[in-house]
């Protein structure tokens, strides 16, 4: 079969599992509608205040706003909060995050600021310390599910709210399976930005959110600068889906999405408080 045979028989597939998905549980989501949270805590260049650091979050805190942030292991299998898989664009070391120890990635000085160092999410977890919302990106790897783990025996304790989201689908069906208490969200963008990550049917499958007849998401975050990306906006019209959109710099697209009722994962603008 030609590779047009199998776009139609994908994309046939795709409106299939469209029309005999469970439609989400959005009494789940209720609370969190027009929830504004940080992309990577509230950081600001100007007053050296780096992404995903312990003084970013402080300042979403003080501001009265939520905060997304990224999680990953260590070599030493540590939960580190840290967005890139590589070290580069924040040190200048190219090396991949999992491939350094606690000990070597607390030595780094992110873009050159002295306190912006690689928190572990413990101590996120400490600082925060329930004044705020927390919505928790799980970056894949190879060890996705100790990293689920991992992150429910961290936050067992934890009287804060939070929420839970990964590209990976595979991670969202694992807290499907085995917490399925948690608020769960699918990240989503277009099917160019899977690559090389994913071959193409899988790109195909991901971008199309084909995969939520099996994780059930209780949200899905899409890309809201993207161009000519459907699968989002056909999820909200057929199945009325809870939504978050990231990332948010400008007031025209935050007065959007607040008109929909949508999460807002926002940087550089301050979208006015919000409660519930």
């Amino acid at each position: 079969m030609k590779s047009t045979g199998w776009i139609v028989v994908l994309v046939v597939a795709i409106v299939a599992v469209y029309l005999t998905a469970p439609n989400p549980r959005r009494r789940r989501v209720k609370r969190w509608r027009h929830e504004a949270f940080a992309h990577r805590g509230l950081h600001d260049a100007s007053r050296g205040i780096v992404e995903n650091t312990l003084p970013a979050f402080e300042a979403a805190c003080a501001a009265g706003y939520g905060m997304e942030l990224d999680i990953q292991f260590s070599r030493d299998m540590e939960v580190v909060v840290f967005h890139d898989d590589t070290l580069l664009r924040l040190t200048g070391d190219p090396r991949r995050v999992s491939a350094c120890t606690l000990e070597e990635l607390r030595g780094f000085a992110l873009k050159g600021v002295a306190d912006a160092r690689i928190p572990t999410l413990s101590e996120v977890l400490a600082l925060v310390d329930g004044r705020a919302p927390l919505l928790i990106e799980l970056k894949s790897g190879k060890n996705n599910p100790k990293l689920c783990a991992a992150l429910m025996d961290l936050l067992k304790d934890y009287r804060g709210e939070y929420i839970v989201e990964s590209f990976n689908p595979l991670i969202v069906a694992w807290f499907r399976r085995h917490a399925p208490q948690v608020v769960r969200g699918q990240l989503v963008c277009p099917m160019r930005e899977y690559a090389p990550q994913a071959n193409q049917i899988g790109a195909f499958l991901m971008a199309g959110l084909a995969l939520n007849c099996l994780t059930r998401p209780d949200f899905v975050a899409y890309n809201a600068n993207a161009r000519r990306f459907f699968s989002p906006h056909f999820q909200r019209f057929i199945f009325r889906t809870p939504m978050a959109a990231w990332t948010v710099r400008s007031a025209s697209l935050e007065t959007l999405i607040e008109k929909r009722g949508e999460i807002t994962i926002f940087e550089r603008i301050a979208p006015g408080r919000r409660d519930g």
